[in-house]
């Protein structure tokens, strides 16, 4: 199973929110240098403007510990694939 496979398959299967909005992010916002920065009663958020490319390097080695952390209930075959793959590169 390849980087990009394995976080499709978080986006695709994994039932935590968080989880599928880190391995999105992973997926599109490679080299994402463009941010909004949107103010609400409820703080700041950023926005990125999708690249539609993977992250790489350091960018999704950081990206990927998000992803894991948030993976704790995920559970079954295609889970323990896909945690493997982001285990690997994450070392």
């Amino acid at each position: 199973m390849t980087i990009t496979k394995a976080l499709e398959s978080v986006v695709e299967n994994c039932p935590n929110e968080y989880a599928k909005s880190y391995a999105k992010a992973g997926l599109e916002l490679g080299g994402s240098t463009e941010a909004e920065i949107i103010k609400s009663d409820s703080g700041i958020e950023i926005n990125h403007k999708p690249t539609g490319k993977i992250m790489i390097g350091q960018e999704l080695r950081v990206q990927l510990f998000y992803v894991l952390s948030n993976t704790g209930s995920w559970r079954g075959e295609k889970a323990r694939e896909a945690k493997k793959v982001l285990r690997e590169y994450t070392n």
